[in-house]
C-alpha cells in the first residue's frame, strides 16, 4: 500500500493562480526591461514617441505592479510608502515646488523590491535573469554584426532627440543613428578589444551602451552572491557580464566588477558591512578632486570626478538639504543629484532603511554588499541612470528575493505538497 497526498481542487485552484501571478511578474519585469526599445521602434516607424507616452509606458508597468501586490499588501509596504510621500511632500512645500522625478524614483525601488519579496525567491530570479540575459544578448549581438539594419530599425538618435535628452539636432557621428555614446570618439577610442570591436559600442535593448554596462554590473553582483557550491552558476552569470561589459565597453563596469570580485576573495561574513560607509567615503574623494585637481574638465574618469567634486564644493545649505538645485540639470554628478532630490536627510534615512534590511542567508548579505558598491561608484561619474526603469526594476526585484518576507507569505501552493487537513488519501 502506498501513501501519497493528492492534491485537493483547492490547492490545486491557489496554485493555478500563484502560476499566473509568476507569469505576469516574469511580464512585468521584462517589459520593465525592453520598454524602452519598443517605444523607439514605435517611434521610428510609426509616430512620435512623445515624454509623454514614454511616462504612460511607466504608468502602466507600474499599476501592473500595484495590481499583483494588491492582494498582498503588507504594513510595512504601506508605512513606507506612506512616510517617504510626507517627506517628500514637506520637501515640496518648503520648495513650494512638486518634483515628479524624486516620487517615481522612489516608487520603483518601493515596488519591485516588494516584488520580489512578496513573489520572489533565488531560484525564480535565477530563471528571469536568464531570460533577460539571453534576450540582451541576443539582441546585442544582432546589433555588433548587423549595425547597419539595427540603426534601420532603432533610430535611436531620433528618439533621444524628440524626448529632450538631447539638445542640439547636430550629430557628431555622422551618419549614425544610435545613441551620441554609442561610438568612441576618435581622440577617447575603445578601451576593451579595440582592434577587433572598433569604436562602436553596444547598447542591445538598453539602446544605450551606459546602460547595457550597469545592467553588466548587476548581473556579475548576482552571480558573486552566489555560495561556493554554487559555481556553474556563478560562472554563467559572470561570463554573461564580462560579454556584456564587453560589448558596451563599459569602463565603469570592468572597473566595479574588479572591485567586487576583489571584496568577495578577501571579504566575508559581517566584514561585507564595511562598505556602509563607501558612499561618504566616495563624496569626500569627489570633493577633494573638486578642491586639488587641476581644474580643468575631460570626458574621462578624473574629469568627470573634478566636475561633480567643484559643484559639491560650491553648494550651501540649501541645496545639502535638497531645497534648492532640484531642478538643474546636474548631467553626469550623481550624488549632486540625489542631494538635491532627496536632501541629506532624505539620503541617510534611505541609506539606514537599505541595510535594516533582513536578509534570509549569506547570499542575500553579499548581494547587498555588491549593490552597494555599484550605487556608491555609479553615483561618481553618472547622473540619472541608477534610477532608470530599465535596469533599476531588475536591481531592486533581485535584493527583494533575498529578503526575510513574513511568515504567512512564506509557503504556497507552488512550494509546499502539503495537503490540506484531513485530505490525505490512500491507494493500493
Amino acid at each position: 500500500m502506498t501513501l501519497y497526498a493528492r492534491p485537493t481542487p483547492a490547492s490545486l485552484h491557489d496554485a493555478g493562480e500563484e502560476s499566473d501571478k509568476r507569469r505576469l511578474l516574469l511580464a512585468i519585469l521584462i517589459a520593465a526591461t525592453v520598454y524602452q526599445a519598443v517605444l523607439c521602434f514605435v517611434h521610428t516607424h510609426f509616430f512620435k514617441a512623445s515624454t509623454a507616452l514614454v511616462a504612460f509606458s511607466e504608468l502602466c508597468i507600474y499599476v501592473a505592479c500595484g495590481v499583483l501586490l494588491f492582494r498582498r499588501i503588507e504594513l510595512s509596504f504601506v508605512a513606507i510608502l506612506t512616510l517617504i510621500a510626507s517627506y517628500l511632500l514637506l520637501l515640496a512645500l518648503l520648495r513650494s515646488s512638486l518634483d515628479p522625478k524624486g516620487f517615481r524614483d522612489i516608487i520603483i525601488l518601493v515596488l519591485f523590491y516588494f516584488l520580489g519579496r512578496n513573489f520572489g525567491d533565488e531560484k525564480f530570479a535565477d530563471r528571469l535573469l536568464k531570460i533577460i540575459i539571453y534576450l540582451v544578448l541576443a539582441v546585442g549581438f544582432f546589433e555588433l554584426l548587423f549595425v547597419d539594419v539595427y540603426s534601420r530599425l532603432f533610430n535611436v538618435y531620433s528618439y533621444y532627440l524628440a524626448q529632450g535628452n538631447i539638445t542640439t539636432s547636430t550629430n557628431w557621428a555622422e551618419g549614425s543613428t544610435l545613441a551620441l555614446n554609442g561610438i568612441r570618439p576618435a581622440g577617447i577610442g575603445r578601451t576593451i578589444l579595440p582592434f577587433l570591436l572598433g569604436s562602436h559600442r553596444v547598447s542591445s535593448v538598453f539602446l544605450e551602451p551606459v546602460s547595457l554596462g550597469n545592467f553588466a554590473v548587476i548581473v556579475a553582483a548576482w552571480g558573486l552572491s552566489k555560495g561556493r557550491d554554487q559555481l556553474r552558476s556563478m560562472a554563467f552569470f559572470l561570463v554573461a557580464s564580462a560579454i556584456m561589459i564587453t560589448l558596451a565597453d563599459s569602463r565603469y563596469g570592468l572597473v566595479t566588477v574588479g572591485l567586487m570580485v576583489l571584496v568577495r576573495l578577501v571579504i566575508s561574513g559581517r566584514g561585507n558591512r564595511m562598505v556602509m560607509i563607501l558612499p561618504f567615503i566616495c563624496a569626500v574623494i569627489l570633493i577633494l578632486f573638486g578642491l586639488y585637481y587641476d581644474g580643468r574638465y575631460s570626458d574621462n574618469i578624473p574629469g568627470r570626478l573634478y566636475s561633480s567634486g567643484i559643484t559639491m564644493v560650491r553648494f550651501g545649505t540649501a541645496e545639502i538639504f535638497g531645497l534648492a538645485g532640484y531642478n538643474i540639470n546636474f548631467g553626469d554628478m550623481g550624488y549632486s543629484i540625489v542631494l538635491t532630490r532627496f536632501g541629506l536627510f532624505g539620503c541617510v534615512v534611505l541609506w539606514i532603511g537599505l541595510w535594516m534590511i533582513k536578509m534570509r542567508d549569506e547570499h542575500g548579505e553579499r548581494f547587498r554588499t555588491y549593490i552597494v558598491i555599484y550605487m556608491s561608484l555609479i553615483l561618481c561619474i553618472s547622473g540619472t541612470s541608477l534610477f532608470a526603469l530599465k535596469s533599476a526594476g531588475v536591481l531592486w526585484f533581485l535584493l527583494g528575493c533575498y529578503a526575510v518576507r513574513d511568515k504567512k507569505w512564506l509557503t504556497s501552493p507552488l512550494r509546499s505538497a502539503q495537503p490540506a487537513a484531513g485530505k490525505v488519501h490512500y491507494a493500493d
